[in-house]
């Protein structure tokens, strides 16, 4: 969309797009990483989905230094600890990010005690750690955690161990299908009728919303873009995303499209595709990006944003629900996991 609206060309050069896919899987996402650098020569990747891909791709992207890696998606933490590479720049967010900051608000505001909820594999794991490290610093108790599998279907036979933790309050992370069936259980079974549900914003990003539908309604989550985020900047960003693909924007639009502006952005004010010269252009380099203030941690290459609090809310048309925002954390920065450029 971005490069659309540049009519495909940045800089005065006219810009090609390769599409490869990962497939979810670490050993095709290091080929495709290879194909990518070496047999295309980009100037930039952008992407991919799977923080394990992205963790598998380091070495590649290190060892070629041959192109700036816009981590489009990704958000696993261990990117920058482990890797903590000077071509890799965060164009989404890290999974500190979308839980951390929500602990001390829901201790505030909600409950000084809940229960853990969470799909049980690398993302939902340090998801669940990093709310429950910043609850217990707020003040607040962790009375139960629940681990469930990734693609359980049923809920039901672990929704038992929340209703009877005798917490006030849970805290979730679930994302796609896993978060429309999680709710969908969650609330046939009236729990949320007795317990706040609050989570990482994915469980209730444009994606999922129209499935869970007005049961969803009165529970809270944290992300960094919503498509209601009431500024003249989103406005016209979601109507043109709206005229061009007949859809609602949603948090993986940003995050592209964020991509597309930090690439032309970075060549321009570097004058060409050098890969240091656009590692020094992007570094520090601010944003105005739909989803608020967005600058590039010059000493780790992360996003420094604003997250936004998210309640969701019935809006017009039946059974028809969307996020409000309820309160701006900004600039909102994180660890930098030993990580200094």
């Amino acid at each position: 969309m971005y490069l659309e609206q540049q009519d495909g060309e940045v800089n005065g050069e006219e810009v090609e797009t390769v599409q490869l896919d990962t497939e979810a899987d670490t050993d095709r996402g290091v080929d495709v990483t290879r194909e990518l650098l070496v047999e295309e020569g980009v100037d930039a990747i952008v992407g991919p989905v799977s923080s394990a891909v992205a963790i598998a791709m380091m070495g590649i992207v290190e060892a070629e230094s041959s192109a700036v890696w816009l981590n489009a998606n990704a958000g696993d933490y261990r990117v920058t600890e482990e890797g903590c590479l000077d071509y890799h720049f965060r164009t989404s967010f890290n999974d500190w990010q979308t839980s951390a900051p929500l602990a001390e608000w829901v201790y505030d505001n909600v409950a000084d005690n809940v229960c853990l909820t969470y799909a049980d594999y690398a993302f939902g794991q340090n998801s669940k750690n990093f709310f429950s490290e910043a609850f217990e610093e707020a003040g607040g108790e962790i009375v139960e955690e629940v681990g469930i599998p990734l693609g359980t279907s049923d809920y039901a036979p672990y929704l038992g161990d929340v209703e009877n933790s005798g917490a006030d309050a849970i805290y979730s992370f679930f994302a796609g299908s896993d978060a429309v069936n999680y709710v969908n259980d969650l609330t046939s079974l009236g729990i949320h009728e007795e317990m706040t549900q609050t989570a990482s914003g994915f469980m209730f990003s444009e994606d999922t919303l129209p499935s869970q539908g007005s049961e969803a309604a009165g529970m809270y989550s944290l992300l960094h873009y919503t498509s209601t985020i009431e500024s003249d900047r989103n406005q016209a960003f979601v109507d043109e995303y709206n005229d061009l693909y007949d859809a609602s924007a949603n948090v993986y639009a940003c995050q592209g499209y964020d991509s597309g502006q930090a690439f032309g952005a970075a060549v321009e004010d570097a004058g060409g595709s050098d890969p240091d010269d656009l590692v020094d252009a992007l570094s520090g380099m601010e944003l105005d990006s739909p989803r608020g203030n967005f600058q590039f941690n010059p000493d780790t290459h992360e996003a420094i944003q604003d997250m936004h609090v998210l309640e969701v809310v019935e809006s017009d048309g039946e059974d028809a629900v969307e996020n409000e925002v309820t309160e701006t954390i900004e600039m909102v920065e994180g660890p930098d996991w030993g990580c200094s450029l």
